[in-house]
C-alpha cells in the first residue's frame, strides 16, 4: 500500500479585513440575522455536487466584531487590502514562485453557511515554487489569496461573524509526499515559511489539511488537524479506511420501505435491505481496523437533517426490541448474510437521507470525499470532493495588475535566528516569539543580551500572569538605565517594571551602595566571628541570604559574593 499526499495551508495574515477597512476588533452591539442559502448553477450551467449536498438550510449568523455591511452581505466588497497583496506576494517570492501578471478574484460556492454571502471569494496569485524540509524538497502547486470563513456558534447552523472576511494565504503543494512522518515534516516546514511574514500568531490562525490517496484509490481531503504531532497516525489511519474500501465489494440494496407502521411511537420510519453485508456495518465492539460502514453510512444520512441511522449489526438496541428487530429482517426478506438499515424522521428528509445511503453503498472503492479529523485520530465525512462547477467570477472586483507592485523578501526564521547574539535556544525562542525586533530595538539601552533576553523570554510573561497591566518600551528602557548607572541591580529589574507599571515610586540603591553593603557584611561577619572561623570560605553560602534579603534588587548578587570572598578571607 503506497501514499501518496500533499498539503494545504490556510494561513490567516495580519493586516486587517480583506475587502473593509473595519476594524477587526472593534465591539460594539451584537447583530444577529439569518441566511437561507442553496447552491446556484456555475456558467456553464452545472450546479457543484459538494454544495449540492448541503441542501437549502437557515443559518443564523450572531455578530462578534464590528457591525461592516460589507460582511453581513449588504454592501459589495471594497480593496482587496494592499497589505494581504504585499504579504502574499513576499511569500510566492520567498518560495520562489511564478506571480502571475494579473489577478481576478472568483466567487466559490460555499452553501454549509460558513459565509453569509454563500460564497467565498479567492484569487490565484502565483503558481509553482519549493520549500525544504526535513525529508528533502516539496514542490508547491499555488497560492492562494482568500477570504476566511465564519466561527462555528454554540448551536447546529449558527456562526459567529468575527472570523469571516480575515484574509487568509492559502498553499497547496504537489502529491509528492510518500511516509505519513513526511507529512508532519513538511508542515512543520512550511508553517515555519509563513510566519517569515506578517502573519497571524496563535491557535486557530493556521489550518493545515492533507489530501491523502493510496494506489487504486481517490484523493481524500483531510481537514482539522488540532496538531501536528497526530498527522502521522491520522494518515495512518486514512491509509487503512482506504484500503478496506477498496477490498470491499460492491454493494447492493432494496427498494427503501416504509416501516412507519411497526413503531406506533414514531413518526416516519423507513429501511432497506443491504445484499451481503452482514458484519460489515460494525458496531463498538468492531475490532479497531473494522471499516465500520455504519458509522460511514451514518454520516451521509446526517446530512439530510436526520439524526443518524440504526442497523442490523448493531440491533437489538436502542429502543428497538428482538421482535421489532426480527419483523424488519421479514419484511424486507433479509437472507443469513444480508444487512438492512433504519431510519426514523421528518418524512422528507427520511426519504432524502435513505437515498443518500443507497448511493453510497453503490459507491465502489474509495469515493472522492472531504472529511475531518476527530480527537481518536479518525475521520469522518464531512461532504463530496468539489469540482470545477463551484467557481464563478467576482463581478464586484475589478481585476488587479501584480506586476508593477514591488515587495521585499523577507528573512526566513533560521535567518533571523542566526542574526542574534544569543544561543541556539533562546534564539529560536526570540523569533518563535516574534521578538527579535523587539530585542535589537532596546539591546541599544543593555549591555548584555542574556539581560535582554531574560528581561523579554521570562520576566514580562511572569509579570502578565500576575495580572499587571502591560509594559511598554519606554518603562523598560528607563529600568536598564537604571540599571546601567547601578541604581538597581539586574536581579532588581522585575520589582522596578512592577513598580512602574503599577505607578509605585521605583526604589532605588544609594549612590554609595556599595559602601552600605560592605558595612553590613562587616557587621554580619563580626556577629557571626565563631561560625566564620569554624566554617572559613564555606561560610559565604549561608552568608549571601542575609545580605540578599537586605538588598536585594539593589546591587548585583556577584558583587555581593565578591565582597563575601574578600571580607572572610581577611577574616580567616
Amino acid at each position: 500500500m503506497s501514499l501518496k499526499a500533499g498539503l494545504e495551508v490556510h494561513q490567516q495574515l495580519d493586516c486587517g479585513k480583506l475587502f473593509c477597512k473595519c476594524d477587526e476588533f472593534d465591539i460594539e452591539d451584537n447583530l444577529v440575522f439569518k441566511r437561507k442559502l442553496h447552491a446556484t448553477s456555475s456558467e456553464m450551467g452545472n450546479i457543484d455536487i459538494a454544495a449540492k449536498s448541503e441542501g437549502i438550510r437557515e443559518f443564523t449568523y450572531f455578530n462578534r466584531g464590528c457591525n461592516c455591511l460589507v460582511y453581513t452581505d449588504e454592501e459589495p466588497p471594497r480593496g482587496p487590502n494592499k497589505k494581504a497583496v504585499d504579504i502574499a506576494l513576499q511569500f510566492a517570492k520567498l518560495v520562489n514562485s511564478t506571480i502571475l501578471e494579473e489577478v481576478h478574484f472568483m466567487r466559490k460556492v460555499v452553501v454549509d453557511g460558513s459565509n453569509t454571502s454563500g460564497f467565498q471569494r479567492t484569487a490565484l496569485i502565483a503558481t509553482g515554487g519549493q520549500i525544504q524540509y526535513e525529508g528533502g524538497i516539496l514542490e508547491l502547486d499555488q497560492i492562494c489569496l482568500e477570504e476566511d470563513s465564519c466561527r462555528h456558534g454554540k448551536n447546529k447552523d449558527e456562526y459567529l461573524l468575527d472570523r469571516l472576511g480575515i484574509p487568509l494565504l492559502e498553499v497547496t503543494t504537489k502529491p509528492q509526499l510518500k511516509e505519513s512522518n513526511q507529512v508532519q515534516q513538511a508542515a512543520k516546514a512550511l508553517g515555519r515559511l509563513l510566519r517569515a511574514c506578517h502573519v497571524k500568531r496563535g491557535l486557530g490562525t493556521i489550518r493545515q489539511d492533507v489530501n491523502v490517496s493510496i494506489n487504486g484509490g481517490q484523493r481524500v481531503e483531510l481537514k482539522g488537524f488540532q496538531d501536528l504531532s497526530s498527522m502521522p497516525q491520522v494518515v495512518e489511519n486514512e491509509m487503512l479506511r482506504q484500503s478496506n474500501l477498496n477490498n470491499l465489494s460492491k454493494g447492493k440494496t432494496s427498494e427503501p420501505i416504509i416501516v412507519s407502521e411497526y413503531f406506533k411511537d414514531r413518526k416516519f420510519a423507513i429501511a432497506c435491505k443491504l445484499v451481503g453485508w452482514k458484519g460489515i456495518l460494525g458496531t463498538n465492539k468492531s475490532e479497531k481496523n473494522h471499516v465500520r460502514m455504519g458509522r460511514e453510512l451514518a454520516d451521509y444520512a446526517k446530512k439530510a437533517g436526520v439524526k443518524g441511522l440504526m442497523h442490523s449489526d448493531e440491533l437489538p438496541a436502542y429502543g428497538i426490541s428482538e421482535k421489532e428487530t426480527g419483523k424488519l429482517h421479514e419484511i424486507l426478506d433479509c437472507q443469513d448474510k444480508d444487512a438492512f438499515i433504519l431510519i426514523f424522521g421528518e418524512e422528507n428528509m427520511a426519504k432524502d437521507a435513505i437515498q443518500r445511503v443507497i448511493e453510497r453503498v453503490k459507491t465502489t472503492g474509495v469515493p472522492k470525499e472531504v472529511r475531518r479529523v476527530t480527537p481518536e485520530n479518525l475521520t469522518r465525512y464531512i461532504r463530496p470532493m468539489p469540482g470545477a462547477s463551484r467557481m464563478y467570477p467576482e463581478t464586484d472586483i475589478p481585476p488587479l495588475k501584480l506586476k508593477d507592485i514591488q515587495v521585499i523578501v523577507p528573512k526566513t526564521l533560521d535567518e533571523r535566528e542566526k542574526l542574534l547574539p544569543l544561543n541556539d535556544e533562546e534564539s529560536k525562542q526570540m523569533v518563535s516569539r516574534n521578538l527579535d525586533q523587539r530585542f535589537k530595538s532596546l539591546m541599544g539601552h543593555c549591555k548584555e543580551p542574556k539581560i535582554m533576553s531574560r528581561i523579554l523570554l521570562h520576566t514580562l510573561p511572569n509579570i502578565v500572569s500576575k495580572d499587571i497591566p502591560l509594559i511598554s518600551d519606554n518603562e523598560i528602557i528607563t529600568v536598564l538605565d537604571l540599571v546601567n548607572k547601578e541604581r538597581i541591580s539586574k536581579e532588581g529589574i522585575e520589582e522596578a517594571l512592577i513598580q512602574m507599571a503599577t505607578g509605585q515610586e521605583i526604589q532605588l540603591g544609594s549612590k554609595n551602595i556599595e559602601e552600605e553593603v560592605e558595612r553590613f557584611i562587616d557587621l554580619l561577619i563580626k556577629k557571626k566571628k565563631e561560625f566564620v572561623k569554624e566554617r572559613g570560605m564555606s561560610a559565604i553560602g549561608p552568608l549571601m541570604g542575609p545580605v540578599m534579603s537586605e538588598f536585594r534588587g539593589k546591587i548585583d548578587g556577584a558583587k555581593i559574593n565578591a565582597l563575601l570572598i574578600d571580607r572572610i578571607k581577611n577574616e580567616i
